[in-house]
């Protein structure tokens, strides 16, 4: 516990110079993800967020819209999506499994069960990547396109380096959540603080969940001044966020 209390206080002191020029890394990598179109690759992979009880979010919608239109274009062959259940299960919008809903809207929308693929686990992030790794770049379906929301894009390409491979970067250019500059300012620093924490030494990260309906996405409904972060901190409060062991 005392280490993990010295990497959160190291995050949170950080040097002035090296939060802004992390900001600007996740910046410029997002806006080059909605402005630069993918070279041909084998599959598209959709990082899953919150899906509700009959279809996908709004963001997750664009997200698999963006990668249906790859795949319509012949950019790639197949699209695979990866998330997981969030913790956050109170009202219509939580505990969803993102990756049965993400491909049941594909299939719906013309894509052949065939081509579609779960990737499982995937509660966070570095979770998705290393089932991306296993299932999709160790089964030699890569090249891979990453589809996510443009301020996320830095924390894939980075993990996937650090994991050993390599993914091109697509974002949709449509902004669901990022409508207003307080949102995208929300989702930029909360993002950019994400970057700096996953180059900490795993053995640390892993002791505080960062999965969909964890901590992070409260305060980041705060950030935006969604109220609905009192409901997540009250499920929050049921469950243990931090825990002593590694999580799974």
């Amino acid at each position: 516990m005392r280490l993990l209390s010295a990497a959160i206080g190291a995050v949170a002191i950080a040097p002035p110079g090296i939060l802004i020029t992390a900001l600007w890394r996740t910046h410029r990598c997002a806006r080059r993800a909605v402005s630069r179109a993918p070279a041909p690759a084998q599959t598209a992979v959709v990082f899953g967020t919150q899906a509700l009880a009959d279809r996908p979010g709004g963001v997750l919608r664009a997200r698999l819209d963006h990668a249906i239109g790859i795949y319509r274009r012949g950019g790639v062959h197949r699209i695979a999506v990866a998330g997981g259940v969030p913790a956050f299960r109170e009202g219509p919008s939580g505990g969803h499994d993102e990756v049965a809903v993400g491909l049941r809207y594909a299939a719906e929308h013309g894509v052949p069960v065939a081509h579609l693929i779960a990737v499982r686990p995937g509660q966070n992030t570095r979770e998705q990547v290393a089932s991306t790794k296993q299932l999709i770049w160790g089964e030699g379906l890569g090249p891979i396109v990453a589809v996510s929301s443009g301020y996320h894009m830095l924390r894939i390409a980075d993990e996937a380096q650090r994991q050993g491979f390599g993914v091109q970067l697509s974002s949709p250019s449509a902004r669901v959540d990022t409508v207003t500059w307080r949102n995208y300012a929300a989702h930029l620093l909360l993002d950019t603080v994400a970057v700096l924490w996953y180059r900490l030494p795993t053995g640390v990260t892993r002791r505080i969940d960062t999965s969909a309906g964890s901590f992070r996405h409260m305060v980041l409904l705060a950030l935006r001044g969604d109220v609905s972060w009192r409901l997540a901190w009250r499920s929050l409060r049921r469950s243990h966020w931090i825990s002593a062991e590694p999580l799974r």
